[in-house]
């Protein structure tokens, strides 16, 4: 997941970053103020100068082979791989745009000019013709849009607002048309647009008026259910957490259950929203036989009338009466760790 958000454009993230707190509008009252949500990161869009974008027939100045390693890929694997057709042709694939991003992630480690000759060895040495020419077409191609993305990001406005966001996304996927065939557009970004709409249509819902939580919930849980499989697998690690950093800051404010419930609402649907109550439950229950047992073995160790052997044999028989096997098996390490939280200060 980290790494498909890396893949966002800089402003519709930025932006994104600050519409999803509360979904656009204010939180859910609470007594006492709620602190102010830390935002994720803005993630770094390459900046390609049009002096350094290499193309088909100029070979890199120093060999890929004989640079040093950046320390961001010292023992990492190559992010994807090439396939090709029964004639040898380039098949246009996701893995050729992860293929870029990782040679081209170590920009400000070392010079540009040196992630891309490092890309381009790597190209050269693991095609031939017709392939090799057909993947240094396409990387010419990728940063032109790189450099491209920075002057579109620098020209329009950076505003946390839906439309801007939605005018920005489509002024982004405009200049992917025009710089890639249709193939390559559908191959290296179709899952990264289907997200962007997603999210887009999500924060539309959590802002409509007209709808209350309920309703809010459904129409998630229904808008959801339209991507495909792996976007829904990205979507719920997302969702989720967001949910624990807002949970986190209303639940810190003072916030209820039932307001804890319509967030959840909001920004999972009703469904995961029904097993996490059901994941609150159990995990309440936990702690409350957890405390139980903690405060009943405390009082057989301080027992002045009973043997340290007795001791450990009550100890025993009331956690074999109390927790199955499984259950067992994380006592003793729930225990130490409520312990060390007592010790704190």
């Amino acid at each position: 997941m980290k790494k498909f958000l890396l893949l966002l454009p800089i402003a519709f993230a930025g932006a994104l970053a600050i519409l999803l707190q509360w979904g656009g509008n204010p939180a859910p009252a609470a007594s006492g103020g709620a602190p102010p949500l830390r935002t994720a990161a803005t993630p770094t869009t390459l900046a390609v100068a049009p002096t350094t974008v290499l193309v088909p027939g100029n070979p890199p100045v120093t060999p890929p082979n004989k640079q040093a390693m950046p320390a961001s890929l010292a023992g990492t694997d190559v992010d994807g791989r090439f396939h090709l057709d029964a004639a040898g042709n380039l098949l246009v694939t996701e893995d050729i745009r992860r293929i870029f991003d990782y040679f081209l992630s170590t920009q400000g480690e070392e010079p540009l000019s040196g992630s891309i000759q490092r890309l381009w060895g790597h190209i050269t040495e693991q095609l031939d013709a017709p392939a090799e020419e057909q993947a240094l077409a396409l990387l010419d191609q990728y940063l032109d849009y790189k450099r491209q993305l920075v002057q579109l990001e620098r020209d329009l406005p950076l505003l946390a607002d839906l439309t801007a966001l939605r005018q920005r996304e489509a002024a982004v996927q405009a200049l992917r048309a025009r710089i890639f065939s249709a193939d390559a557009h559908q191959a290296f970004f179709a899952n990264e647009e289907a997200y962007n709409g997603f999210t887009l249509q999500r924060l539309a819902i959590q802002r409509d008026t007209a709808l209350d939580p309920a309703g809010k919930a459904a129409a998630i849980d229904q808008l959801r259910s339209t991507l495909p499989e792996a976007l829904q697998a990205m979507a719920a690690s997302q969702l989720q957490a967001e949910l624990r950093a807002q949970v986190g800051a209303l639940q810190a404010a003072g916030g209820s259950p039932e307001q804890v419930r319509q967030l959840r609402q909001q920004l999972v649907g009703a469904e995961a929203t029904a097993r996490l109550e059901t994941l609150d439950q159990q995990r309440l229950h936990w702690q409350q036989r957890l405390q139980a047992y903690l405060k009943e073995k405390t009082r057989i160790e301080a027992s002045e009338g009973l043997s340290p052997s007795d001791k450990a044999a009550a100890i025993s028989r009331l956690e074999e009466e109390g927790f199955n096997p499984q259950e067992r098996l994380r006592l003793r390490a729930a225990a130490e760790l409520a312990a060390a939280q007592k010790r704190q200060p």
